[in-house]
């Protein structure tokens, strides 16, 4: 399973189109995304940021405006965090 599987169709869109001109991230990226455990822990910052981009990039609306509900919004999933 793999979390690219899981990214919103417009992300996943910009995410296949960056592979011709960065091969080398795109590799490094799909190696990292395809067999995690758990989406925060397992995914660098420098994915993560990568992500978030491609989603403001093509208008993923965002739950709420920070890092973790972000990425999940990639996903195509949300959460709350509760202190």
């Amino acid at each position: 399973m793999s979390l690219i599987d899981d990214l919103v169709p417009e992300v996943k869109e910009l995410f296949e189109a960056d592979a011709e001109q960065y091969p080398s991230l795109i590799k490094a990226m799909r190696e990292e995304m395809s067999n995690p455990i758990n989406v925060v822990m397992d995914l660098s910052v420098r994915t993560a940021n990568i992500l978030i981009g491609y989603g403001e990039k093509v208008g993923v609306e965002f739950e709420y405006d920070d890092f973790i509900n972000k990425l999940y919004n990639i996903f195509g999933k949300w959460i709350i965090w509760v202190c």
